[in-house]
């Protein structure tokens, strides 16, 4: 994974971002089980920059994101 410097702060993004709006259901329904799982595996790939939205299923989504990062070891 390539990642990139945000200006002079020492903070590095991926490349690549994990879009969480299929967290939210805003696609069709995603079991959390499943939700939790995409984002295990989007983090082992080594994405770091996470796109996510109050407005992806009601807070569904930043929900099931929080639950997935607390899983991480």
């Amino acid at each position: 994974m390539q990642y990139h410097e945000i200006g002079k702060t020492g903070m590095k993004v991926s490349s690549l971002s994990f879009g969480a709006s299929s967290l939210g259901g805003v696609f069709h329904d995603l079991k959390e089980k499943e939700g939790i799982q995409a984002v295990f595996t989007a983090v082992e790939a080594g994405m770091n920059f996470i796109d996510v939205s109050p407005y992806y299923g009601h807070y569904k989504a930043e929900t099931v994101l929080g639950k997935a990062l607390k899983a991480l070891p």
